[in-house]
C-alpha cells in the first residue's frame, strides 16, 4: 500500500512539476487576478461557513472548491485569512498509514470520546505536538516522536499516571515529504477585511504576500520544536444526508501566523495596509 501510494505521489509531482521553478508568468498572472479582485471592494461572501474567506476568494478566481492534493492556482497554494484572525494557518493534512487501515477509527475506537449528539459513536479532537505531552478530556496523553531509523512518526499515548499504553500508530516521514513537496514549495497568503451588512458578510482582499518555502529538513525541525503541531481529527456531521458520518479523519498540520517566516521565505507583497496580521 505505501510502495503505490509514493509511487503515485511521485507521478503527480513530475506530472505537475511541482520540484520545479515555477515560472514567474504564473506569479504575475495571479497578482493580476489578486489586484482585480481587490479592485471590486468588499464582495458578497459566496457561502457561510468558516471557510468563506478562503472560499469567495478562489470563486472570483473561477476555481471550483475541491478537498485535492493539488495546489490551488498553478503550483501556488492559496491560503486566505482576515485581519487579525487568531487562527494557526492550516498547511496540509495526511492520514496515518499504519498498523490498521484506515488506522484513525482504531484511535478513534480505543481513544475516543462520546459524541454529545451521537452517544453510540466516538469522536476525538486535539492540538498535538511533537516532544511535549499534551492531555485530553478523557485523561489520556498524546505526543508524536520521530523514528528517524525507520523512517517514521509515531503517535505515543500514556494514561493519567504517565505509563506507556500504545506506540503503534505512525505515519512514513516520506508520506509527509509528499505532500509537503506538492502543497508548500509555492506559497501566497490572501490578506482580507471582514464586514457584514445587513445580516451579510462580505470580504475586501487588500493584500497578498508570495512566498517559497525552506528546505524539508526546516519543516521537520520545525515539527520537532512544536512550532509545528499536528492536529488529530475525528468528528461527526451534525446535519444533511451525511448526518451521524465521520468527517475530517485527518491528521492536520499547522503553524501560527507569527511563525511563518521560520518555514517561508518572503518573496514579494501585493496591497496595502502594513500589517503583520
Amino acid at each position: 500500500m505505501q510502495y503505490i501510494k509514493n509511487c503515485f505521489l511521485h507521478i503527480l509531482q513530475l506530472f505537475y512539476k511541482i520540484d520545479l521553478v515555477i515560472e514567474m508568468e504564473e506569479f504575475y498572472n495571479l497578482i493580476n487576478e489578486f489586484k482585480r479582485i481587490s479592485s471590486k471592494g468588499f464582495i458578497e461572501s459566496s457561502s457561510n461557513s468558516i471557510g468563506s474567506v478562503g472560499l469567495t476568494f478562489e470563486k472570483e478566481l473561477g476555481k471550483n472548491s475541491d478537498s485535492l492534493i493539488f495546489p490551488d492556482y498553478y503550483g501556488i497554494e492559496l491560503k486566505c485569512t482576515t485581519y487579525r484572525s487568531k487562527f494557526p494557518l492550516y498547511l496540509f493534512s495526511v492520514a496515518f498509514d499504519g498498523p490498521t487501515y484506515p488506522e484513525i477509527f482504531r484511535i478513534i475506537e480505543k481513544f475516543g470520546w462520546p459524541d454529545i449528539d451521537f452517544p453510540d459513536k466516538k469522536v476525538f479532537f486535539a492540538n498535538l505536538y511533537c516532544n511535549k505531552k499534551v492531555s485530553t478530556k478523557n485523561e489520556f496523553q498524546f505526543e508524536f516522536k520521530f523514528n528517524d531509523e525507520n523512517n517514521k512518526l509515531y503517535l505515543y499515548v500514556y494514561d493519567k499516571d504517565n505509563n506507556l499504553i500504545d506506540n503503534e500508530s505512525f505515519i512514513y516521514i516520506d508520506s509527509i515529504y509528499s505532500h509537503f513537496i506538492l502543497k508548500l514549495n509555492r506559497l501566497a497568503i490572501v490578506h482580507a477585511l471582514s464586514s457584514t451588512i445587513h445580516g451579510k458578510k462580505y470580504f475586501k482582499y487588500y493584500r497578498m504576500n508570495i512566498y517559497e518555502s525552506y528546505d524539508f529538513d526546516t519543516f521537520i525541525k520545525l515539527m520537532k520544536k512544536g512550532i509545528i503541531k499536528i492536529s488529530l481529527i475525528a468528528r461527526l456531521n451534525k446535519s444533511g444526508i451525511d448526518s451521524g458520518r465521520y468527517r475530517n479523519k485527518n491528521l492536520v498540520l499547522q503553524i501560527e501566523k507569527h511563525d511563518i517566516n521560520k518555514l517561508f521565505k518572503k518573496l514579494d507583497s501585493i496591497g496595502g495596509i502594513n500589517s503583520n496580521n
